[in-house]
């Protein structure tokens, strides 16, 4: 039982993490109509940032995580003025977007590879001190993980509800041709919720590669993480993506105990089946009218 209600800790504190992702994910997802893979390109070129400027040009930790950060949101505009925003001027179909975002992460990916090698690099190479709560066990990067993720996507969570400008974002996803008729800066507004994105995912992809490190191959996986866990939740509600995330990472944990961690992503992939055969819409996500969903 220890073991049980320690694995389902350490779900919970990643479920945090993951809530960030799948925010950077479903900020794309819900206001551009683009499913986002280059988001798993963004997150091993965090990775790899905060290694490069904090392991190999050794600057202090925190003014690492600050230059990965900033370098992550650029990175995100890049994929924006680049790719993305082109594309959406010649009317090119979300299908194409979507390869050209593959694209992105496999020359991402294959460029990491060429520059720092296939194998795995960590940051930081001392024992971390844990912490007893409650009879569970958690390391100092483990709670880092869970306070910084909870915070950044709590707060993002109280600015979508009560900013105009999110509100213009999320009606940018139903109807962006509406967007500049009303008088509102479509161009900015997609720069504002690639920034979200790149954010988001920076913040993930700092606190996790500090702590088990990473390798060049590892965009796919939370990819995968980010996007079910939209899915499972439910594509139009906020606060549901992070519900989402909680939900897989604790049956992830819970495939550990009972299993081996290699079943993880058969759980991911069977989660994303079960919901899309059952509840399309997401757990907590509402069914749409037919016109609504033709318009």
């Amino acid at each position: 039982m220890s073991l049980f209600l320690q694995l389902l800790g350490n779900g919970i504190v990643q479920g945090a993490v993951a809530a960030c992702l799948a925010a950077g994910f479903g900020f794309v997802y819900r206001s551009f109509r683009v499913f986002h893979i280059a988001l798993g390109g963004q997150f091993i070129f965090s990775c790899y940032m905060f290694y490069l400027f904090g392991a190999v040009l050794h600057l202090p930790m925190l003014a690492a995580a600050a230059v990965s950060l900033a370098l992550s949101v650029l990175f995100a505009w890049g994929i924006e003025l680049v790719v993305y925003r082109p594309f959406l001027r010649k009317g090119v179909s979300s299908g194409a977007t979507m390869i050209a975002s593959l694209g992105i992460m496999i020359v991402v990916e294959n460029a990491l590879a060429l520059a720092f090698g296939n194998e795995v690099k960590t940051i930081s190479t001392q024992l971390e001190p844990s912490v007893a709560f409650c009879g569970l066990r958690f390391t100092r990067i483990q709670l880092l993980q869970f306070f910084c993720s909870a915070a950044a996507f709590g707060l993002t969570g109280v600015l979508v509800q009560r900013s105009d400008w999110f509100k213009a974002i999320w009606a940018m996803g139903d109807q962006p041709e509406l967007i500049p008729v009303l008088g509102l800066p479509l161009n900015l507004l997609r720069l504002i919720v690639m920034s979200l994105c790149g954010l988001m995912v920076a913040m993930s992809a700092l606190l996790l590669s500090y702590d088990i490190g990473m390798d060049p191959h590892v965009g796919m996986h939370y990819l995968l993480l980010a996007s079910v866990a939209v899915f499972f939740g439910g594509t139009d509600r906020y606060w549901a993506w992070g519900a989402g995330a909680m939900a897989i990472t604790v049956l992830q944990s819970l495939a550990v105990w009972r299993f081996s961690a290699r079943w993880t992503d058969l759980v991911t992939f069977g989660v994303l089946i079960c919901v899309l055969l059952l509840k399309p819409q997401g757990i907590f996500g509402t069914r749409k009218r037919l016109e609504e969903q033709g318009s």
